[in-house]
């Protein structure tokens, strides 16, 4: 009797705590997340009002995606690229984790994030994510091959042959470009890697996204396990994220022409079977196994790391399941949260806490705790639905121990932000976090967030049913808004500034005609205050200005019939 009392105070206490969670947006709770709740439709439903895309970015998001709009396309003139903001990646030997590609690939990721965030504007994440393509393909970035298969019959080809640690990344950048922006010219004209290294005859290759998922393909569908070498031999887990995602994309774009996708189960029952950490000695704190040999299947012992279960975890979801983040995958989250490797921050007057990489590949490849914790929201926001305490105190290390301001262009105001942590990571740790805050708070829609951009032929929407918003001048003015709500008709738009400023700005709608036609514009409840310029039949420009120095915010109300 006495159970069932406790039991019923419980259910009182747990619904309290959810309906404080629905009415502030955010709780920071500490549960036992090994216990089945009984209350999980009561959570769906009061949770399920709480979408990103709702939400406005904040200022703090907004200079984050000044910093990765710098690193890429804003320091892109023509096929002129530079690299500043990223010396210390640029000089290393490209061989291990402070290489170019895996920062610059979750750029492109942390954009595609931007896009679903933002539904109705895209032009800023497509300008991104066209410029890490863009540099992926740079031999700056994949010309460590000579290191590694010189020798091989496919040399130089980056891509035919083993190195899923690269061309694993440029396929998921490729088809996700596609998905969003509709663009197929990599498909269509292709592309070319150029090797030109002294000492070499100078070589032009020439792919297209077809020919590199086939190229990907063909070597899981020869190896029984479906795993794809990063280094000559080695088959590590971490790797073979990428390539799955771009399959479910491809087939998704294409629609399913080539079935590219139907090789993941291969490797999907091969992890299942034999990838979890079985070492008693570090079940308890590792999910996964880190690597094995490629003609053995022998797994390397020992090398596991918190590192390693983060990187899978955060990108395994959105292939691997399909409606709802699975038990395999919370599972993984669940070792990560009650890790012994959580620390508090080393300097006591700036608290926090992060995950030690722990392992001694932790070391050998500094999978360190900078990345290592950096991945920890993206997993936890997959998993819970609830904001705990290990995600509060992560984003309380890195806010108080390595967020920047950072003036870009010289003009003495600090439009951007990252977080420096005096290594070879900064650029990374800055896009992962980024990546998870655009997630938005945790929920249940949160929970699917990146599952959806994984499962979207984004761009279809802009050719049928929707408007868009287009050539915003950026970076003077942000977006922190575009949301359209197909059962009014309306789209609603949130704009601001870089910086205090008086000036003069246009934007344009275009929007399916044939469908929709402008009812009713309004700025901040006003139907004055802007002038509108009809350009096409498609398209309206939309004038207006910020006239005093303390109102830098304005909303625009578009209602179509």
């Amino acid at each position: 009797m006495v159970d069932l009392v406790l039991e019923s105070v419980m259910k009182i206490f747990i619904q309290f705590l959810i309906f404080l969670n629905f009415l502030s947006g955010s709780l920071c709770v500490s549960i036992n997340y090994d216990q089945k709740n009984s209350f999980d439709e009561i959570k769906r439903n009061l949770l399920n009002n709480n979408n990103a895309t709702k939400q406005l970015l904040s200022e703090k998001e907004l200079k984050l995606i000044r910093f990765i709009s710098y690193l890429t396309y804003m320091q892109t003139t023509g096929t002129n690229l530079t690299w500043k903001g990223w010396e210390k990646n640029y000089d290393g030997s490209q061989l291990d984790l402070d290489a170019i590609r895996y920062p610059l690939a979750h750029i492109g990721y942390t954009a595609a994030a931007l896009a679903h965030r933002t539904p109705n504007y895209r032009e800023l994440a497509i300008k991104i994510l066209k410029d890490t393509i863009e540099r992926m393909l740079k031999i700056e970035v994949w010309g460590y091959i000579d290191h590694y298969w010189k020798k091989a019959a496919t040399f130089p080809d980056p891509v035919s042959y083993e190195n899923i640690m690269y061309s694993g990344h440029l396929l998921q950048l490729l088809t996700l470009y596609e998905s969003i922006s509709g663009d197929f010219r990599y498909d269509t004209d292709g592309f070319d890697f150029l090797w030109n290294k002294t000492d070499y005859p100078i070589t032009k290759i020439h792919y297209t996204t077809t020919k590199l998922a086939y190229a990907i393909y063909d070597q899981m569908n020869e190896e029984s396990s479906a795993g794809v070498s990063c280094e000559p031999g080695w088959i590590y887990t971490i790797c073979q994220n990428h390539p799955h995602l771009g399959f479910r994309l491809y087939d998704l774009v294409h629609n399913n022409s080539r079935k590219f996708s139907q090789i993941s189960s291969k490797w999907k029952e091969y992890l299942k079977t034999h990838a979890l950490e079985d070492i008693p000695l570090y079940k308890k704190d590792r999910y996964f196994k880190m690597l094995y040999q490629r003609e053995t299947h022998i797994w390397v012992p020992f090398f596991a790391s918190t590192g390693n279960d983060g990187w899978n975890l955060a990108w395994m979801s959105s292939w691997f399941d399909y409606n709802e983040t699975s038990n395999f995958i919370c599972d993984g989250w669940k070792i990560m949260y009650n890790n012994q490797y959580w620390k508090p921050s080393e300097n006591s007057t700036l608290p926090g806490c992060f995950l030690d990489s722990g392992g001694y590949i932790g070391v050998r490849m500094q999978l360190n705790s900078w990345v290592a914790t950096s991945f920890y929201p993206v997993v936890e926001k997959q998993c819970s639905i609830e904001a705990t305490e290990k995600l509060n105190c992560t984003y309380s290390w890195f806010e108080n121990n390595f967020g920047t301001l950072l003036d870009t262009d010289n003009d003495h105001y600090f439009e951007s932000y990252y977080y420096e942590t005096n290594t070879f990571y900064s650029n990374w740790v800055t896009s992962n976090i980024l990546l998870s805050l655009l997630m938005g708070e945790n929920g249940y829609n949160t929970r699917s967030f990146l599952r959806t951009i994984y499962n979207s032929k984004f761009y279809e929407k802009f050719l049928n049913n929707e408007p868009e918003v287009l050539l915003v001048e950026y970076p003077s003015i942000r977006v922190t808004r575009a949301q359209y709500d197909s059962s009014t008709k309306s789209l609603l738009i949130n704009f601001n500034t870089e910086k205090p400023m008086i000036l003069s700005t246009i934007f344009q709608i275009k929007y399916p005609n044939s469908l929709l036609s402008i009812s009713n514009i309004t700025r901040d409840n006003y139907s004055d205050g802007f002038t509108v310029n009809q350009i096409s039949n498609v398209i309206i420009e939309i004038q207006y200005t910020y006239n005093t120095i303390d109102k830098q915010e304005t909303e625009f109300n578009i209602l179509f019939h």
